[in-house]
């Protein structure tokens, strides 16, 4: 039997996604919260031109400090790799930045392996870290790491003059480890989040630290690196993580998925010490478990978290809701506070759930959060509406601080973009000075592209009356 992995782009249907025609916007005199914004790319969106773009975990776009945006994805190769990571840079218009690599675009292969970029990071000093995994022809998966400078040019001063790292955990099963998230710590460490296969189909929350020159940190664990299972009787033991922050006291924090029942999942948060031990503070011993368990299949899957300007944590993902034997996923959202309780003061004892429904028991999930400069959370993913295909329109909502949703954004509290491909599916979302820039892949027939989406807010005054 494979390994399963929920967060495989099965789990949103094809594995590839891209982008054909615009849409046409509203001027910005009639625009409100959530519209796509004119002044951005061409009708509000920008593509990279790709026709094999593709990606298996949601990623985080990130916004320079000069407000340039950067993406990533995976790219055929057109070699016998297969993949390699690509990155994007696109000037704050939306415009590809010349600056980097030329036409604003980079590959990376290490070593022609099969490579897949899921997150990126800046360093302060400018560069920029790229992770993912990078497998061989066994299939055996390893955490990969790239560095470039700012340039987009590989740093020489990285993983022994290559730029790339390559980190096995190797511990049982097929060897696969995945890398789908990362972070910097304020000592210029490097943080890189994932799970790996522990034995056949038991699959562990993973994390390695790395100094800066990409060697392994051995005040970590000893070894560098850190595995955390749940683990619960009577399931495969399938727990994953798609995030990682640091908090103010240094604490680590892993955000994912835990099998709490066979083939039943639930969110999951993990915190660490910053020696990596498990800190018994977090719900007793340093791991917990958020359950909707609202409808068939009672399971529920998290795609990222963030921690709040408190400290608190916002989970996103999607929920089953449906009746009897009929699957409905919802998005889902959870806010956990520091000590690893739910927040009673969010939604309903700490939880949200938002239908779109675009169909009857269509399919919608949420797929990355990021907080805005007022405290409300802007969450997109992607909504089904026919039976084709899986995921058909990329989709935001905007919850205010108590989870409630914000009816000034979209149509009360909601808004769907179609970009005029037969699918499309919004995976990250970041702020870009006080807008949203939404980040996906869209799909028209076999290509596949990415795109980026900037949208308005607070318009409610854009005819000039403030």
């Amino acid at each position: 039997m494979q390994m399963r992995n929920v967060f495989a782009m099965s789990r949103f249907g094809p594995a590839v996604l891209a982008l054909a025609a615009a849409m046409s916007m509203s001027s910005a005199a009639v625009a409100a919260d959530g519209d796509l914004d004119p002044t951005f790319g061409t009708g509000g969106f920008t593509l990279t031109g790709l026709t094999t773009a593709g990606f298996e975990l949601p990623a985080k776009p990130i916004v320079q400090p000069d407000g340039k945006i950067l993406i990533c994805s995976n790219v055929a190769s057109g070699g016998p790799s297969g993949t390699d990571f690509f990155i994007a840079r696109f000037n704050p218009d939306g415009s590809p930045d010349a600056s980097f690599d030329f036409d604003g675009q980079v590959t990376i292969d290490f070593a022609s392996r099969n490579d897949g970029c899921n997150a990126l990071a800046l360093q302060s000093d400018g560069k920029i870290v790229a992770i993912g995994s990078s497998s061989d022809a066994t299939p055996n998966s390893d955490f990969a790491v790239a560095r470039l400078d700012a340039d987009g040019s590989l740093d020489p001063t990285f993983g022994a003059g290559a730029g790339t790292v390559i980190v096995p955990f190797d511990l049982g099963g097929n060897n696969n480890d995945t890398a789908g998230a990362v972070a910097m710590q304020p000592d210029g460490k490097i943080l890189v989040a994932g799970w790996t296969e522990a034995a056949t189909n038991n699959v562990d929350f993973a994390v390695v630290r790395l100094l800066p020159d990409g060697t392994r940190d051995t005040t970590f664990n000893a070894t560098g690196r850190v595995t955390v299972a749940f683990d619960f009787p009577g399931t495969g033991g399938t727990d994953q993580a798609d995030a990682v922050m640091v908090d103010d006291a240094g604490r680590i924090i892993l955000g994912g998925v835990a099998e709490t029942q066979l083939n039943s999942f639930d969110f999951a948060l993990v915190r660490l010490l910053p020696n990596g031990q498990l800190d018994h503070n977090f719900n007793a011993d340093g791991r917990a478990t958020i359950a909707f368990d609202l409808g068939a299949t009672m399971s529920e899957l998290s795609y990222q978290s963030i921690l709040t300007r408190d400290g608190r944590i916002v989970m996103v993902g999607a929920a089953d809701t449906g009746s009897g034997t009929t699957t409905n996923n919802d998005v889902a959202i959870a806010r956990v506070l520091p000590d690893g309780s739910l927040d009673g003061s969010f939604g309903i004892g700490g939880k949200v759930v938002v239908p779109f429904d675009l169909v009857t028991n269509g399919g919608d999930v949420a797929t990355g959060v990021v907080e805005d400069g007022a405290g409300r959370f802007v969450i997109v993913g992607a909504a089904l509406i026919d039976d084709v295909n899986f995921y058909d329109r990329s989709v935001a909502l905007r919850l205010k601080a108590n989870g409630d949703l914000d009816s000034s954004f979209g149509s009360f509290g909601k808004k769907t973009y179609s970009f005029g491909g037969d699918s499309d599916l919004a995976t990250g979302v970041v702020i870009q000075g006080t807008q949203p820039v939404l980040t996906g892949l869209t799909m028209s027939g076999t290509d596949s592209d990415d795109f980026v989406a900037r949208v308005e807010v607070d318009m409610i005054f854009a005819d000039g009356f403030d």
